[in-house]
């Protein structure tokens, strides 16, 4: 999986800094020293603890490793050097698994023209524009090419090494919605077409932060209206008489716990029920399962989940004992208790579809873990985010950080979930034809299933 090399590699490393001069400009405020150490302290604790290796069969870490400490080095700004960090953490393809930035290193370094992209199918869909764009480029219009390079090539080559995310559908998402970014003030040359079919080149400013403040008005999108929460950790409202709507929102906050109480006499006289999980990024496993133990008759299963461990001493008998083998390979685990709630008194059991998409994710994808068992759910919509587990957090050298997942979680049977997303029982797909009908599809089907 990876082989001990840190101490050849930072006796070269050493080498190549005592023979290069350091200066630490304004934007530069980082050493040489720092840049080795920050990206050193990233591939041991990952080394030691990352808990998806196995879903990188074709990386060779050590080796990755070695080829970016010239990288580092050759960083002429502190920007640039936290950019080389997010491509190496970018290798490991895992969404719980990230370089942040120092606070603000980012301002005026980076920017983006007057539009908004929404990955829909592989494509890219402009859902938004500024005011002095909507008579360009119209809402609905697709990408097809960044800078005359056809957008699945731009977005590999140019985007994608940079994100890290254990699945390939938010992959996509993110990089179309990042795709545009770039210089303050630097031109990108797009062609798209339009819904009617026309094609179009146009050449625009990446200059909507500075707009924001010398043409607010301008700043202010025109967009096609897609579904989105109120807002609030939780909603509950009436679609059609007998049928709910609960959405919820976050499990970040124990507010949600006492929202959830507030309706939950309202919640018992549904006849049918959408639970609503699109817009959940997450929070407490905790209070998913006590909100969702309200709708149970038997006790609640959540994931079971296991963590490297590492023993020195095995570590070193594993070099001539095959009892300890699994230590000197670094492929030694220890695994939890399977997490188990009990089912509330007086459940509410009837018809529920629970609406899925790409931002359901963490807490909220072990909300349906827990649900798995229950006869009375379905999932419909998109496959979530497909990431969970349990981060350990470090400083970085400049005022940034990086966290990495020490733990892996799959379903009670030990199905994965992690790297492929939860897939609900029906899937839809958000498609351009979709969005510009401006319509909240998954939420219609529900409704109409539950009729």
């Amino acid at each position: 999986m990876y082989k001990k090399c840190l101490s050849v590699v930072l006796s070269s490393a050493l080498a190549f800094m005592l023979s290069t001069s350091v200066h630490a400009g304004k934007d530069n405020k980082l050493t040489k020293e720092d840049k080795i150490y920050g990206l050193s302290l990233y591939w041991k604790e990952a080394r030691d603890n990352f808990a998806y290796f196995d879903q990188v069969p074709d990386l060779d870490f050590d080796a990755a490793y070695q080829s970016f400490i010239p990288r580092v080095l050759a960083t002429e700004s502190d920007y640039e050097y936290y950019r080389e960090l997010m491509r190496f953490n970018a290798l490991l393809k895992d969404g719980h698994t990230n370089v942040f930035l120092p606070k603000g290193l980012a301002q005026g370094q980076l920017d983006w023209p007057g539009i908004g992209l929404y990955e829909a199918n592989k494509e890219a869909v402009v859902i938004s524009t500024s005011q002095t764009l909507q008579h360009k480029i119209p809402l609905g219009s697709t990408l097809l090419k960044v800078n005359d390079i056809d957008l699945a090539t731009y977005l590999k080559d140019s985007v994608m090494p940079y994100i890290a995310s254990s699945t390939e559908h938010i992959l996509w998402h993110s990089a179309v919605k990042d795709a545009l970014g770039g210089k303050p003030g630097t031109q990108v040359k797009l062609t798209l077409t339009t819904p009617q079919g026309e094609i179009k080149s146009l050449t625009l400013v990446r200059d909507s932060n500075l707009r924001k403040s010398t043409d607010p008005e301008d700043s202010k999108p025109i967009s096609l209206t897609r579904p989105s929460s109120n807002g609030e950790l939780l909603e509950f409202k009436w679609l059609e008489k007998g049928m709910g709507y609960l959405a919820l929102n976050g499990f970040h906050d124990k507010q949600i716990l006492a929202d959830f109480y507030a309706v939950l006499d309202d919640i018992r006289k549904a006849k049918t029920l959408i639970i609503d999980l699109r817009f959940n990024g997450g929070g407490d496993s905790l209070i998913a399962a006590e909100i969702l133990s309200h709708f149970s008759k038997t006790e609640l299963k959540g994931a079971i989940w296991k963590t490297r461990k590492h023993i020195a001493a095995y570590k070193a008998w594993g070099k001539f004992d095959v009892k300890y083998q699994e230590y000197a390979n670094d492929n030694a685990w220890k695994s939890g208790d399977m997490e188990v709630f009990p089912a509330n008194d007086n459940p509410i059991i009837v018809p529920t579809y629970v609406l899925t998409s790409r931002d359901t994710a963490s807490a909220a994808e072990d909300f349906l873990i827990y649900a798995d068992s229950l006869p009375h759910f379905t999932l419909i919509g998109e496959k979530t985010y497909g990431s969970t587990g349990q981060p350990i957090f470090f400083d970085l050298p400049g005022g940034g950080s990086f966290r990495i997942c020490t733990k892996r979680d799959t379903y009670p049977d030990g199905r994965e979930f992690v790297g492929y997303g939860i897939i609900p029982d029906v899937l839809m797909t958000i498609t351009p034809q979709r969005l510009i009908a401006e319509e909240d599809f998954m939420l219609k089907e529900a409704i109409s299933r539950l009729r």
